[in-house]
């Protein structure tokens, strides 16, 4: 959703863009750029028109008033919005009556301005997610945006109004998604592409060969290149702290860290490398700038950098995806048996089971729906079907999902059924003390898979 949402916000933008430099507005173009914003609504919701229109209004402000903001053709833009996004709104809200609460109010303006979805952060949370998400893009950025912060009045002149309407775009994003109480990496994506503009004109309006000498954003930027790359060595070395210890026995697969600290050793000889050689071209150059050798090192910087990591990402996608699990349970004599999860969900297993799988749960929290997670009182009774557990689609019934179920009710439902369980590693005794037999079938990385035979009663005191 993130990336259709950056597309389509780039979109609207780009068409904003058209005819900002035209005497008057044409309506074909702000028609255009209100489709957009209105498929990027039904998208991701009402960011999709907030961000852009923010955006203009930030530029018209920079730029001394809101004029440019008034010329567009808001009646015809209305009507294009609507023509986007009202049926598709019209057609959901009549089979769930109650999605226009729940989109405008709890996944809005609740999610906005509360912590209520647990994705709270500080107020420098996007800096650390630009500068390497950007990188090194970023810090050239940085560097030389800092380098000209005593000219920022500059703005308003018109011969600088794209670099005002890229910045305005960017420094709403920012501040937008650092307001809000919900935060996650993806937010950010809308802003890339504005970046990415203003790293081209950063680079193509340098006055190096007018000084004949690199300018001081570029050294710092190859200072940075070294500074990443020995931390990148040195990170390994962090292992021995036992708090760090601990955070990768819980977060990093067992045989990926050694690949991951082969990956950051030559990350950061290959970074350090490009920094120094880098630095040795900028020093070096005279009236003659070699900017295309300068942009080539640091084009490659991020991208060889990132090739030596593909091994240790696809071991641990291999360990975070259920489709070696689903592959053991289709090919076992287990795999007519239904299959629940104790307090814990693979998002992932029903698609490659092809299958509905069951949670066994206290409020649904273990899925990623926060539909589900806020309805779940109401739904509860819906979701769980008297005689159908989850396990091969029955027929006339394909696409029903496995119920969401108490485990009072699990254990009712399941007595007298042999049934494969997976729960968490953390969990198990508590999953013993609900059965009497519980015996072992796989293991993972960080969870465990367990058959429930037919014959076993719920512990004692389990009713």
């Amino acid at each position: 959703f993130d990336m259709l949402l950056t597309f389509l916000v780039t979109a609207a933008l780009v068409c904003f863009w058209w005819d900002e430099q035209r005497p008057e507005r044409r309506i074909s173009t702000d028609v255009l750029m209100f489709l957009a914003m209105g498929l990027a609504t039904i998208t991701k919701g009402p960011v999709g028109f907030l961000l852009p229109l923010l955006g203009i209004l930030a530029y018209s402000l920079i730029r001394g008033g809101l004029g440019r903001f008034r010329r567009l053709h808001g009646g015809w833009g209305l009507v294009a919005f609507l023509a986007a996004s009202l049926p598709w709104f019209l057609a959901v809200s009549f089979r769930n009556p109650d999605f226009p609460r729940y989109a405008f109010w709890e996944e809005s303006l609740v999610r906005f301005s509360t912590g209520g979805a647990h994705r709270s952060g500080g107020l420098f949370y996007y800096l650390p997610v630009y500068l390497a998400g950007c990188f090194p893009w970023s810090f050239l950025l940085l560097y030389a945006g800092l380098s000209r912060l005593k000219k920022w009045k500059e703005l308003r002149e018109e011969k600088n109004a794209p670099v005002a309407f890229l910045f305005a775009f960017v420094l709403v994003v920012f501040v937008f998604f650092t307001i809000s109480h919900s935060k996650l990496p993806g937010y950010f994506l809308p802003a890339l592409g504005p970046l990415s503009v203003l790293v081209a004109w950063v680079w193509t309006t340098s006055k190096a060969r007018e000084t004949g000498r690199m300018p001081d954003w570029l050294t710092a930027t190859f200072a940075t290149l070294i500074a990443v790359g020995l931390l990148a060595i040195l990170a390994p070395r962090f292992e021995h702290v036992h708090s760090v210890h601990a955070l990768v026995q819980k977060k990093i697969p067992p045989g990926v860290f050694d690949l991951v600290k082969a990956s950051f050793l030559f990350s950061g000889v290959l970074l350090a490398a490009l920094g120094i050689l880098g630095r040795d071209f900028a020093s070096r150059a005279k009236r003659k700038v070699p900017s295309n050798v300068l942009l080539a090192i640091l084009l490659l910087a991020s991208p060889l950098a990132l090739l030596e990591w593909a091994a240790p990402i696809r071991r641990y996608a291999a360990y975070s995806s259920s489709k070696s699990l689903a592959e053991k349970i289709l090919s076992s004599p287990h795999r007519d048996e239904p299959v629940y999860g104790y307090y814990y969900f693979r998002t992932s297993l029903p698609f490659y089971l092809r299958h509905p799988v069951g949670l066994v749960t206290s409020g649904a929290e273990e899925m990623t729906s926060n539909y589900v997670v806020s309805r779940w009182p109401r739904i509860q009774p819906q979701m769980f079907r008297a005689g159908f557990a989850p396990g091969p689609a029955v027929p006339g019934e394909e696409g029903i999902p496995g119920p969401l179920v108490r485990e009072k009710d699990w254990i009712a439902q399941t007595r007298g059924i042999p049934t494969m369980v997976f729960v968490r590693n953390g969990l198990v005794p508590t999953l013993f003390q609900s059965r009497v037999t519980v015996d072992p079938l796989w293991t993972g990385w960080n969870f465990s898979i367990w058959e429930i035979p037919a014959s076993s009663p719920p512990a004692a005191g389990v009713k």
